[in-house]
């Protein structure tokens, strides 16, 4: 049978219990040495510049404040590091190739990620549109206000940074929690529902805000099984983010204040998934996008001795050029029906191969 996205970690030959627990653990190293390097960073930038100081931004971090591009930039990038951290992690640990983490192609796949942003930037803008003018006729919105070189600038940061953020949340919470999970269950259901509770403890919002963001990773763990990889995941993710924090910027909406949230609040994402949910899985369907790895080819099996050795496997037969005795050496005229073990044909052109499909010992 072939295999799901979330279950790629343990259909594979050098599949281990504790491999995926100890690449978390590494992560959360790699992670803390990289924000170490990070924060060193800062501190020299807020020597260097002395408007505010590395306190201040320790502080406020997390608020995502577009007031404070300095501090906002560094709170994106500190969620950056994550993607470097994991996948050394996993590149050290294993299972390898660190690819699948990403799709079940063994790589991330730039049409389908290309064509799934154009969906949702689509759906988004549309939602998320329609909301602010219902909220306009209300008199809810405020006018864009802000310095013109401030907005410019905070518009610049977002689309330079956001969609790596995004990415670093799914490629934690989408990728590597969900084959966590489904390393010890065949139930889909089981990662996609476990997936939801760190990535909403991640956030720190009211009740109603927690429940938009818990709609939202739903969503993307049901995208990510429908689709076999993270490319729709973090379109959505960048799509909803950029388009928010592009409102934020030129001052219409505070994108990281959820306070007074309703229930009416979560609507616009409740209709921008399911139309993502739909519009997505048709569009999977029309071109064909891979949504399972293929079974990894069975080893070949090994070869019986031979004994006594066929004629033509004698010494005396090898030509003068081969060593004295090879005991491999099949000659030209040796019986047709010599065996010769044939290497498994790939899975894909542009796909890794697997473990031990190229190691004699099968990834032992």
């Amino acid at each position: 049978m072939s295999t799901p996205y979330q279950r790629q970690a343990r259909e594979t030959p050098a599949y281990a219990w504790w491999k995926l627990p100890l690449a978390g653990l590494l992560a959360g190293v790699f992670y803390l040495a990289l924000t170490v390097v990070l924060v060193v960073g800062a501190a020299i930038y807020f020597a260097l510049t002395g408007d505010t100081t590395l306190e201040d931004w320790l502080e406020a971090a997390g608020d995502l404040d577009l007031a404070h591009l300095d501090f906002f930039a560094l709170d994106l990038l500190s969620l950056v590091l994550l993607i470097p951290a994991l996948l050394l992690a996993v590149l050290v640990v294993g299972p390898r190739p660190v690819g699948y983490l990403s799709s079940v192609a063994g790589r991330l796949r730039w049409g389908w990620l290309a064509r799934t942003a154009a969906i949702s930037f689509t759906v988004f803008i549309v939602t998320i549109g329609v909301s602010l003018a219902i909220d306009a006729g209300g008199g809810d919105t405020s006018a864009p206000s802000g310095d013109r070189g401030h907005v410019i600038a905070a518009i610049v940061v977002v689309l330079l940074l956001v969609p790596f953020q995004a990415a670093a949340e799914e490629y934690v919470f989408r990728g590597y929690v969900m084959q966590l999970v489904g390393s010890w269950t065949r139930f889909a259901a089981i990662p996609v529902l476990v997936s939801v509770a760190p990535f909403v403890a991640g956030h720190a919002y009211e009740l109603w805000g927690l429940v938009d963001v818990g709609i939202f990773g739903l969503t993307a763990a049901i995208l990510v099984v429908r689709t076999g990889g993270l490319e729709a995941a973090i379109a959505a993710h960048t799509a909803n983010n950029v388009v928010l924090f592009v409102l934020d910027a030129l001052g219409v909406i505070s994108a990281s204040d959820d306070s007074g949230a309703t229930a009416v609040d979560v609507l616009p994402t409740v209709v921008s998934s399911i139309v993502l949910l739909v519009w997505i899985e048709w569009s999977a369907r029309r071109h064909g996008i891979q949504r399972t790895r293929d079974p990894i080819p069975e080893p070949p099996p090994p070869e019986p001795p031979m004994w006594p050795p066929p004629p033509w496997a004698m010494p005396q037969y090898a030509p003068q050029y081969a060593p004295q005795y090879v005991p491999h050496y099949v000659p030209q005229h040796a019986p047709p029906h010599a065996p010769r073990p044939v290497p498994p044909a790939p899975l894909h052109p542009d796909t890794p191969p697997y473990p031990g499909e190229i190691d004699p010992d099968w990834g032992r």
